[in-house]
């Protein structure tokens, strides 16, 4: 019944002309069947529970997909910062997901907000746009810039790690915050403490928080031999006698996918994991996007580290 395009979009002007009743079309998306996404463009219902990604994604890189690909003269819209982020297939924290990014390709700076869309102005040239999934956006490397220079420090060190951690090169970055533009001072701090081995935003935020309380400086993905002869990396490394993991839920959907193991036998592995850890003499703390949010990772931390003395 429902012929989607290639980004599997289903724009309600192609869904009548094939054929589908007004009424129908309203039926499938009284039902749930089909998901508006954007102004006449509707997702399946299916499309989104089949994903891996968390529904919030999925429904914001359809918006994007169908702002970006949409018939709008002989220019479509160029994509830029959380949107072009998303058709990157980049990771970002904290995203936002409201409203669509797109650059106005005007010569003066300053952004304009709609309801539903942030107009960014300026010029891009063209070696910073590029085409993903046939739509516009901005490149890579233009696109880790953006987000760093327009969020406070966490978010810039997350969208370093994850460019670094993509293949972007250091010093091209570091060229990019060479000019004079409001955030440029954060984003030049972020990049010097980002590393390509932060495994997820999450991580990220967590090397944040302990960089701005001025605690020691961990090192990543460190490897331990465990006594039963497996391997297990950490997330955070301090000095070999306190590990820091965090527990997003990512991590436990990933460890499902593929497998018969279930969400409860991963976290009993996880458990295990820890244990053996702990064998070897390691202090372990975890945290989560809670504990994040409400500021309450660094004073646990702190505290570990304060009996171990390392601050």
């Amino acid at each position: 019944m429902w012929l989607p395009d290639e980004h599997g979009l289903l724009r309600r002007h192609d869904v009548l002309d094939s054929g589908v009743t007004q009424r129908e079309l309203e039926a499938a998306i009284t039902s749930g069947e089909l998901v508006l996404v954007s102004r006449g463009v509707y997702l399946q219902e299916s499309r989104i529970s089949e994903s891996s990604r968390y529904r919030g994604d999925v429904l914001y890189r359809a918006k994007c997909l169908a702002v970006g690909s949409a018939k709008q003269g002989a220019r479509p819209a160029l994509l830029s910062h959380d949107s072009a982020a998303v058709i990157h297939g980049l990771p970002v924290l904290l995203p936002t997901r409201t409203r669509v990014h797109r650059f106005a390709e005007r010569p003066h700076g300053g952004n304009a907000k709609e309801r539903k869309t942030v107009f960014h102005t300026g010029t891009v040239p063209d070696e910073d746009i590029v085409e993903v999934d046939g739509v516009r956006v901005t490149g890579l490397a233009r696109t880790v810039v953006d987000l760093a220079v327009t969020g406070p420090f966490h978010r810039a060190l997350a969208a370093f790690d994850a460019g670094l951690a993509r293949g972007l090169d250091r010093d091209e970055l570091a060229e990019r915050l060479g000019v004079r533009r409001k955030g440029v001072g954060t984003a030049r701090f972020a990049l010097r403490h980002a590393s390509p081995l932060a495994d997820n935003p999450g991580e990220s935020w967590c090397r944040a928080q302990v960089i701005e309380a001025g605690l020691p400086i961990p090192a990543l993905q460190v490897r331990y031999d465990l006594r039963d002869g497996s391997i297990a990396y950490v997330d955070l490394d301090f000095d070999g006698q306190v590990v820091v993991e965090f527990d997003g839920l990512t991590k436990y959907r990933q460890a499902t996918i593929g497998s018969k193991r279930s969400p409860e036998e991963v976290v009993i592995e996880e458990k295990l994991r820890e244990d053996k850890l702990r064998e070897l003499g390691l202090d372990m703390v975890r945290t989560v996007w809670q504990e994040l949010r409400d500021a309450a990772f660094i004073p646990v931390l702190t505290d570990h580290l304060g009996r171990r003395g390392l601050c």
